[in-house]
């Protein structure tokens, strides 16, 4: 039940792709809020320390999810997917992890940009492993910001063909990532 089989994912899998979806969807909310904020709004200095730890998180996470992927087994394709779903399938998620990645780099670099490390809800600091300059800390903030968006219209449309394959395909694509494949009786 913990780890994925042929037959479909595990709970862990399942929690960690939802834990994710939801840590996106967070801080692309409060990153878009933070940008409206006036220097003298207490969220204005609360947000960037909250966006900066849970984006930590997600990178720890994003990174055992990876690695849980290498050492679990591959669920199986189910038998209506065509060649051209599963290509379009993989081609989102790999896209939708060099995305998450860079962002999240990104927005390392652009938080440690001055040297000072990143700090994790002021328990843990990750130390600053370079500095930016003027130029390469605004570059790094556009592309965290056009990455971001980008992130979530794949992630739309990612959530959009996981509906599809529910009520039009009436397969088991979106079931299968809600529950946990069951384990051998024997």
């Amino acid at each position: 039940m913990l780890r994925d089989k042929r037959e479909g994912f595990g709970l862990v899998s399942i929690a960690v792709h939802w834990l994710s979806a939801l840590a996106i969807i967070f801080l692309f909310g409060l990153g878009l809020y933070m940008t409206s904020l006036s220097y003298y709004e207490p969220w204005y200095h609360k947000g960037p320390t909250l966006h900066v730890s849970v984006g930590l998180l997600l990178f720890a996470l994003t990174l055992m999810r990876v690695i849980w992927r290498l050492v679990n087994p591959k669920p199986a394709a189910l038998p209506n997917h065509t060649p051209v779903m599963r290509l379009g399938a993989s081609a989102i998620k790999v896209l939708l992890y060099a995305l998450l990645f860079t962002l999240l780099i990104t927005g390392y670099l652009i938080n440690t940009a001055e040297g000072k490390g990143a700090e994790i809800f002021g328990l843990v600091t990750i130390p600053a492993l370079i500095e930016l300059g003027p130029d390469t800390v605004d570059l790094a903030g556009s592309v965290h910001l056009i990455f971001a968006w980008s992130i979530i219209v794949l992630a739309a449309l990612h959530g959009g063909a996981a509906l599809l394959h529910h009520f039009y395909h009436r397969d088991k694509t979106l079931v299968r990532m809600l529950k946990p494949v069951k384990t051998d009786s024997h």
